[in-house]
């Protein structure tokens, strides 16, 4: 499942086992994945973007389980919410048309999180997606993209409205057939 992953992306990965064991939890949950990044100091996303200094801050933030600890050798699967990420992942390293995954592009498929509280806290120090793309963008000799805000969003809030829409539509087409026929 890693052979694309680079050394960084998977010890990364291990953290993040090794934070959701010492957390009680029963699976590597995506706040797992964001504390795993701030192991590695040497990592690109590290380097890129500071996040060992914000250890502190995001363990705060982020809401973890305290239960007991697990034993070290149990292998933990990843939540739902975290495969997604790593989906993210991968489709953030093939956007920076990379053949390797490294962490920069883990950081990246944190920030799309949809239902985690990773991209608030990321957001709290300063880090949102279009900025680190760019950022990262940057660091790989990439042209800079511009990308809008919302666009997506809005289209989705549209969707309902264009569907009610184009519903009055046929039916006033099926009225207009039905009362030129029967006439």
């Amino acid at each position: 499942m890693f052979e694309r992953y680079r050394e960084d992306a998977r010890r990364a990965i291990f953290f993040a086992q090794w934070e959701a064991q010492q957390s009680g939890s029963a699976y590597i949950e995506p706040a797992h994945l964001l504390l795993s990044l701030t192991h590695d100091a040497d990592s690109n996303a590290n380097q890129l973007f500071a996040l060992s200094a914000h250890a502190k801050s995001f363990r705060e933030q982020l809401v973890l389980h305290s239960s007991a600890k697990r034993p070290a050798s149990v292998h933990l699967p990843l939540s739902n919410a975290s495969k997604r990420v790593l989906a993210f992942t991968a489709e953030e390293a093939e956007r920076l048309a990379s053949r390797s995954i490294g962490t920069e592009h883990l950081l990246l498929g944190l920030l799309r999180g949809e239902k985690s509280d990773v991209p608030e806290a990321l957001a709290a120090v300063g880090i949102d997606l279009h900025s680190a793309r760019n950022q990262i963008r940057q660091e790989c000799n990439l042209p800079l993209q511009r990308e809008p805000e919302g666009e997506s969003t809005s289209r989705q809030t549209l969707r309902p409205f264009a569907a009610f829409l184009l519903l009055i539509l046929v039916l006033l087409l099926l009225y207009v057939i039905f009362r030129l026929v029967f006439r």
